[in-house]
C-alpha cells in the first residue's frame, strides 16, 4: 500500500467562516432576521451599521495587490462568522464573487507565524491565491480555492493593535 507523507496539520481549530457577499449591510439584515448576530465591528458605536472598511496591502497570485474590503462579525458559539465585501481594488474576493456570486469563500483557522504557513504552502505543492499583511505584524493568506471548489482555505495571523492617538 501506497503511504503519502501528510503535511503536519495546523488545523486544530476552526476560527471563523467567510463569506463573500455583494451588499454587507443587506447580509446582516437577511441573517439578523433568521436569528444570527448581532453582528459586531471594532471601533463602532452603537446605533451605526455594523461595519467597518479595511485597507490590506499584499499579493494576488503572486504580484503586487492594494485592496479595501467592508467587514462585519458574528459569533456562533466558538466559530465567528465573517462576512466580507469588496470594496475596492483586485482581490481575491472580488473575483470570487465575480465568479460564484455571494457565498462561502473561505474557512479560517489561525496561526502565530504566517511566515511558516507560507513556506509549508509552497513546500507542500498547496497553491497561493493571495498574501496581505497588516500594521502590528497580522496577516492572512488564502490558498488556491479551485481544488475545494472555489472555497480557499484561510491562515490568520493576529497582529498588535496599532498605538492610540
Amino acid at each position: 500500500m501506497d503511504k503519502k507523507k501528510s503535511a503536519k496539520s495546523n488545523f486544530t481549530k476552526l476560527q471563523h467562516v467567510g463569506v463573500v457577499v455583494k451588499d454587507i449591510k443587506k447580509a446582516i439584515k437577511y441573517l439578523e432576521a433568521l436569528g444570527i448576530g448581532p453582528f459586531t465591528a471594532p471601533g463602532v458605536p452603537p446605533g451605526k451599521p455594523p461595519v467597518f472598511t479595511i485597507p490590506f496591502k499584499g499579493e494576488l497570485h503572486g504580484k503586487l495587490a492594494a485592496w479595501k474590503t467592508t467587514i462585519s462579525f458574528a459569533r456562533m458559539g466558538d466559530v465567528e462568522l465573517e462576512l466580507l465585501e469588496p470594496t475596492e481594488g483586485k482581490q481575491a474576493l472580488k473575483e470570487s464573487l465575480d465568479k460564484t456570486g455571494d457565498g462561502l469563500h473561505h474557512i479560517g483557522f489561525l496561526t502565530d507565524d504566517l511566515d511558516a504557513e507560507i513556506t509549508n504552502f509552497k513546500k507542500n505543492g498547496v497553491g497561493i491565491w493571495t498574501i496581505a499583511r497588516q500594521e502590528g505584524g497580522g496577516g492572512f493568506l488564502y490558498s488556491d480555492p479551485t481544488p475545494l471548489g472555489g472555497i480557499a482555505i484561510e491562515f490568520r495571523k493576529i497582529g498588535k493593535p496599532p498605538p492610540k492617538k
